[in-house]
């Protein structure tokens, strides 16, 4: 399938994405250079997804699994991405910037220069991430909750 045809079948309905990727779970995801601003995608499956150059800004990816996806580039401005699971994704120069990740979970995500100005990270979980380079100014979190996460180089307050 292309990106269009998975943008389409994501505009149909979220249940309906889910149930194709579950009936064909080894067939890959495309949605490179994707235009999703401001859908609700909420509880969407975007597991191993290439969603590089992505624009998901203002999206509702409440509950979301983004696990091994390919991410760089991408677009979540102003997302809602509320106990998202964003475990092992790769998102270099991606922006998070206004974001909600509260209680996300970001186990062994590299996220190298990202930028999370303003976002709130109450609650999410970064154990083993790689935050090298991220912007981290004015966001909303607890030191202690980056666990072991890589934040060397990170820009913070």
């Amino acid at each position: 399938m292309t990106t269009e045809d998975w943008t389409a079948l994501l505009r149909e309905s979220v249940p309906a994405f889910n149930a194709y990727r579950h009936a064909h779970p080894v067939q890959p995801v495309s949605l490179f250079e994707a235009n999703l601003a401001w859908m609700d995608l909420a509880h969407v499956n975007f597991e191993g997804a290439d969603l590089r150059r992505s624009l998901l800004e203002g999206c509702n990816l409440a509950g979301a699994t983004f696990d091994h996806a390919r991410m760089d580039h991408a677009n979540l401005r102003s997302a809602r991405l509320q106990g998202a699971s964003l475990r092992g994704v790769t998102l270099t120069s991606g922006v998070f910037q206004g974001a909600d990740l509260r209680g996300a979970a970001l186990h062994d995500a590299r996220l190298r220069r990202v930028i999370f100005c303003d976002a709130n990270l109450t609650g999410a979980r970064f154990t083993g991430a790689n935050l090298d380079e991220a912007d981290l100014r004015w966001a909303i979190y607890v030191l202690d909750e980056m666990g072991d996460a890589d934040l060397s180089s990170a820009r913070i307050r």
